[in-house]
């Protein structure tokens, strides 16, 4: 754990001393274990080896001669280490679809979407569809939902309202769940925004299998339904779950929801653990223009979506912070307030925190960017970061707890955090001040 802190750090050049390495049962020199495995992290961080040369004719191997090509010389001191260093370079798998997808996007900071208040773009739309395994899942929660419905002899045609249809993806994988069900459905497809509304109205009239889809334009927590509905689908979760407004949204529309319906997804839940990564701090702080700088730093109050690359996680896992569940038929206020206590395995500084979400969507379908139970090849979704103002330097066996809610009032909702061990520290977007989730 103390030497896999080096994957937190923005490390560029690795010395390889020749004391470093061990001879294998044929003679050759290899790495143990545990520097082998420190290497290939790093080799994901594009770091530069550098192997040393022994000097002053210690060791086994003989120092180069002055009077040759030092250069070659060197080579030919360092030829079987460096050898061993580049198979093991080469060993590294190559990466999947996933990770050529998410290599451009890696330790990049972005702004959490508000597909609430704003309108998303096309081409947000475009890279969103392009997931193999989100949509995948969908079909197979609505198939389970169909198949249920129709073991327990209950009639078709049965309503479905995709609610945040976008260009309609969810429509097309409640279709082919139909056609697998071998049932009969209506389908109402509710968006509010007119690009999309625009695309799902085209494929209204130019795709055969949306004969039964009706496209409405407007606010699914304002829309009159004509009848209630067997099932509501949306996918409005974000990459903390609920950061996208999913609670509100499908509370204000489970009113044309039929007694007996059910929404997918059904649950989800939000985790949360510490991370060093000194980089993605210095980039927040960069970009705030931190107090020290003389600037303002409300966007280390702001958390962001970013794909972890040079990160170190200094405690044992992850621990849940918030669930909600859908219907949620008494209305429960979706506001939380969770306290979570990690202890640290290692000495190591911790910058902030990393979250993540589960998705419970129907029967045995499910999403999720957990990091124990990450749904393989999904990539619409990458982790959250929740930047501490002041990093924490913490020993191994120290605890640090952490204090997370989730407000809001009449025009948004936030989130503030504070941390009570080793110190308290002040609350962090105090009022949704520097980074507020719009509810209309």
């Amino acid at each position: 754990r103390d030497v896999d802190r080096w994957l937190g750090e923005p490390v560029r050049f690795v010395i390889v001393p020749p004391a470093a390495f061990v001879a294998n049962k044929q003679g050759f020199p290899v790495l143990p274990k545990l520097y082998k495995a420190l290497l290939l992290g790093l080799f994901k961080h594009k770091v530069q080896v550098i192997l040393s040369v022994p000097q002053g004719g210690s060791g086994q191997e003989k120092p180069p001669d002055p009077q040759e090509g030092s250069e070659a010389a060197a080579i030919d001191i360092c030829g079987p280490r460096l050898s061993y260093v580049a198979r093991l370079f080469q060993s590294l798998p190559t990466l999947t679809a996933a990770q050529r997808f998410a290599h451009s996007h890696l330790d990049c900071l972005q702004a959490p979407l508000q597909p609430l208040a704003d309108n998303l773009e096309s081409e947000t739309y475009e890279l969103f569809e392009t997931d193999p395994v989100k949509y995948a899942q969908y079909e197979e929660a609505v198939l389970a939902f169909l198949r249920e419905r129709l073991a327990a002899n209950r009639s078709p045609p049965f309503a479905i309202m995709v609610l945040g249809a976008g260009r309609g993806p969810l429509v097309a994988a409640s279709l082919r769940a139909a056609k697998r069900a071998e049932t009969a459905v209506s389908v109402w497809a509710v968006d509010k925004n007119p690009n999309a509304v625009h695309a799902l109205r085209h494929r209204r009239r130019t795709e055969e299998a949306w004969s039964c889809v009706e496209v409405v334009a407007g606010d699914m927590r304002s829309w009159e339904a004509p009848r209630k509905a067997d099932v509501i689908v949306s996918e409005l979760l974000g990459s903390f779950g609920d950061n996208e407004l999913s609670p509100e949204c499908i509370d204000g529309a489970q009113r044309f929801l039929a007694e007996d319906g059910v929404c997918i997804p059904q649950s989800y839940t939000s985790s949360l653990q510490p991370v060093s990564a000194a980089a993605l701090w210095a980039d927040a702080r960069g970009r705030s223009g931190s107090a020290e700088l003389g600037g303002d730093p409300a966007n280390l109050d702001m958390a962001y979506v970013v794909q972890f690359h040079r990160a170190f996680y200094p405690a044992s896992g992850t621990k849940d912070c918030f669930t909600f569940k859908h219907p949620n038929w008494a209305l429960e206020s979706n506001d939380r307030h969770a306290e979570l206590s990690f202890e640290a395995e290692a000495d190591a500084l911790v910058h902030g925190f990393a979250g993540y979400f589960d998705c419970e969507l129907y029967g045995e379908a499910r999403i999720s960017i957990h990091p124990v139970r990450a749904s393989e090849g999904m990539f619409s979704w990458f982790p959250m970061f929740f930047p501490l103002q002041v990093p924490v330097f913490m020993r191994r066996g120290e605890t640090i707890t952490i204090h997370i809610w989730r407000l809001h009032d009449a025009k948004k909702t936030w989130y503030e955090w504070a941390l009570s061990e080793p110190a308290p520290s002040p609350a962090q977007n105090p009022g949704g001040r520097a980074w507020p989730i719009g509810l209309q």
